[in-house]
């Protein structure tokens, strides 16, 4: 009976540790130790050279090879012959070799957003459990510093979206624990404070919620040397009118907290705030990519602040769903409610709205424009107090509903050579900025004005395309983007490990949108014109 293949584990989070059959293998340096960490990391070939200055850079060239052949050998021999591919050019580690390796399959379940409901959930979980630390802490070359802050973003931004999710659910005991454990690995994560506010007075205790706040504003005053934002301060504020009797009744939401900030559309977010309060029912329609839901979120948080709904403001996402027959199914969630035979779901829904000052959000409708429209036009007909914001790609198509066209961001003609102060102006010049800025170390607008505006003009604007672009900044310049923007979908890729599928390119932006027209459009008598389009905007004629 042939021999099983003995099982290495490899574990970088917290403290370096490597396991042959559960059994520790010690190497006699740490160069060794970071070497092999290297190529686990990084499974491309690399060349010699590369790999002898990248580690022994301090020696000569024939020392430095010298001690690299050395180190090889003896991670062949402490583990196994068939653990690297190498020749006389290149190394690289054996991909068909047994090695598991925490920090590889943390970012295989990093790629959590393929899933939807409880396996996104399940995904989450199981990558906050193996997060034990961060990637070799007491490392400190280059390399490893700039691993170690991508997977540390990647595992705080999971536990937010997790909070996020068990608040929306008033799981709020679960969202506290989390909360405080993304604290414990960033302590002055204002995100993190803000949702502990929230858990806190929605819970009942708002002296909790007002510590969190005084804490919050300690820690980002030690640590960054800022003051809380004013989102965090108007929390607090609302906290304490409720705690001294003299708002209204509490208007917590699970609104979600977006972990990028809103750039711009001052004049939009007025018009809409309005809309959104004459008219019980309001739908922002545009393109895939355009900011419908950022813009609503932004919207919604502002009423919710002011207090303009007695009894809050309540989001449902559609963009999980694709059966038409769950959507009351989701929106009774949102409030806890279950279907309790022999009374049908929407009686119990209406029942529970019926005398609520309530503002109900839709967002994503366009796949569901039917029931959506169905439900919507039930629940306001039963509801006189209810208002709905929807976000679509397209009206809901019912009597009464006020339609508010989500333009582009404003943007600068490139042709101009306009100058710094003229591009500050441009609101999506302002939202590259501040993306750039947090992607680019020591990033400045100033170095890069024509650049910048060249990239806004060719992306029309479009916030999904610009921030994908700014993106890009990790690996490219400005000026490497603005040149190779003739063929943008296939550039502007992989934003955020963490956006929805069709939100990770502009193509998977606009093939969502082909896939939800009827045949009639599809196929019929425009079909030349949006395959013209499509083309266009896949294959850069002219404008890309």
């Amino acid at each position: 009976m042939p021999q099983a293949h003995p099982r290495y584990r490899l574990y970088l989070f917290g403290t370096f540790r490597i396991e042959k059959d559960s059994h520790p293998i010690r190497f006699s340096t740490r160069k060794i130790e970071s070497l092999l960490a290297f190529l686990a990391l990084h499974p491309e070939q690399h060349p010699r050279e590369k790999l002898a200055a990248l580690f022994w850079g301090d020696s000569t060239d024939e020392q430095a090879r010298g001690s690299l052949r050395t180190a090889l050998n003896l991670l062949r021999t402490e583990l196994d012959d068939h653990l690297l591919l190498t020749n006389r050019e290149i190394v690289q580690l054996n991909s068909d070799f047994p090695l598991v390796i925490d920090a590889r399959e943390f970012e295989k379940i990093g790629d959590w957003r393929l899933a939807i409901g409880d396996s996104a959930i399940s995904n989450l979980q199981s990558l906050i459990s193996l997060y034990r630390g961060d990637l070799l802490p007491d490392f400190y070359d280059d390399w490893v510093l700039l691993e170690r802050e991508r997977l540390r973003a990647l595992y705080l931004d999971a536990l937010l979206r997790l909070i996020q999710q068990f608040r929306s659910e008033s799981k709020y005991e679960r969202a506290i624990e989390l909360a405080h454990k993304l604290l414990t690995t960033d302590p002055a994560n204002e995100k993190a404070h803000q949702h502990l506010m929230l858990c806190y007075a929605a819970a009942g205790n708002r002296t909790a919620a007002l510590k969190q706040y005084d804490e919050c504003a300690r820690l980002l005053r030690d640590e960054l040397g800022v003051e809380p934002s004013r989102e965090t301060i108007d929390l607090r504020d609302q906290i304490q009118a409720e705690s001294s009797g003299t708002s209204r009744e509490a208007s917590f939401t699970n609104l979600p907290n977006p972990l990028t900030s809103f750039v711009g559309r001052e004049t939009e977010l007025a018009e809409i705030r309005q809309q959104v309060e004459t008219a019980r029912l309001v739908t922002l329609i545009g393109a895939g990519g355009c900011g419908k839901t950022r813009l609503a979120i932004q919207v919604v948080s502002d009423l919710v602040t002011a207090q303009r709904f007695k009894h809050g403001a309540w989001w449902v996402d559609f963009a999980p769903l694709s059966d038409p027959a769950l959507v009351a199914t989701a929106v009774a969630a949102a409030f806890h409610l279950r279907e309790s035979p022999p009374t049908p779901l929407i009686s119990i829904l209406i029942e529970h709205l019926r005398e609520k000052e309530i503002l109900l959000v839709f967002d994503n409708c366009e796949h569901l424009g039917d029931a959506c429209a169905r439900l919507a036009q039930t629940l306001l007909t039963a509801c006189p107090r209810l208002n709905i914001l929807a976000t679509s790609r397209a009206p809901l198509g019912i009597v009464g509903e006020v339609t508010w066209r989500v333009p582009s961001l404003s943007t600068p003609d490139p042709d101009d050579a306009p100058s710094l102060e003229q591009m500050t102006r441009f609101d999506a010049v302002r939202l590259f900025a501040e993306r750039a800025t947090a992607v680019a170390t020591n990033w400045k607008l100033a170095d890069h004005v024509s650049a910048v505006a060249r990239i806004c003009a060719r992306l029309d604007g479009i916030p999904l395309a610009i921030e994908l672009a700014a993106a890009r900044l990790r690996v490219l310049s400005a000026e490497q983007i603005a040149a190779r923007l003739h063929d943008c979908f296939s550039l502007l890729t992989a934003a955020s490990r963490t956006a929805l599928p069709r939100h990770q390119t502009l193509r998977a932006a606009m093939d969502w949108s082909f896939d939800l027209l009827g045949d009639d459009l599809r196929f019929g008598h425009y079909a030349p014109a949006i395959a013209g389009a499509r083309y266009a905007f896949g294959f850069g004629l002219d404008r890309f």
